[in-house]
């Protein structure tokens, strides 16, 4: 307890830091990151998972041929990862941020409208790994780096906080979505359910590509 009772007291966690005009652009994109990144694997999981016979989508896969197809992102995650530093010394960590938005942006409009073949959803997912990993790469840097130096520390756990947040939003709102589209014969998710699931990650990929084009770098 800090002395003179509750005036003492001091935050563990200055969440004043969410609203900094040079921050707040970059926590919005950690916030939609969340969205897409956690809200879509469940989802995409059940897809796979799907009876074609019974609902008109899907490819009736096992738990071990889900883990296979979804392979190819968990790889790609990994080399965007590797790969974050080597990029962002040519081309600046924002603008590889706002590269790797586009790219999950764009895999994800994909899947909206090319999913009929596993093949297709593969490559889809190994594109999107790419995207996430040199997000993940790139996010926290740009974050600390508009920061004030003395609040470091403050910014990476409040951009850690933000995305989780995002995720746990994301389960709700994808949820509903899905719910929309019940087959009333099946019980099930319609395809429209998936599609527009899709469609809402890829805007929240956008966006967070548009506000880090339109963050403001921190004055010296």
């Amino acid at each position: 307890m800090g002395a003179g009772g509750a005036a003492g007291f001091r935050t563990l966690v200055d969440v004043r830091a969410l609203a900094a005009r040079t921050t707040a652009p970059f926590y919005c994109a950690a916030f939609l990151f969340g969205v897409f990144y956690f809200g879509s694997q469940a989802p995409n999981s059940t897809f796979y998972a799907a009876d074609p016979e019974a609902t008109g989508y899907g490819f009736g896969l096992s738990a071990l041929s889900i883990s296979l197809v979804l392979l190819p992102g968990a790889v790609g995650s990994v080399v965007g990862s590797l790969a974050t530093a080597a990029v962002a010394r040519r081309f600046g960590y924002r603008p590889t941020l706002m590269a790797a938005f586009g790219l999950v942006a764009l895999t994800f409009l994909q899947f909206a409208f090319l999913h009929e073949e596993i093949w297709q959803m593969a490559a889809g997912s190994a594109f999107t790994g790419l995207g996430i990993g040199l997000a993940l790469g790139a996010m926290p840097t740009v974050i600390v780096e508009a920061s004030d130096p003395s609040r470091t520390g403050i910014a990476a756990a409040l951009y850690n906080n933000v995305k989780t947040l995002g995720g746990a939003v994301a389960g709700g709102v994808f949820a509903a979505l899905l719910g929309a589209f019940l087959s009333p014969s099946t019980g099930e998710p319609g395809e429209g359910g998936y599609t527009a699931l899709w469609l809402a990650a890829s805007a929240a990929a956008v966006i967070a590509l548009v506000a880090t084009a339109f963050s403001r770098r921190r004055e010296a």
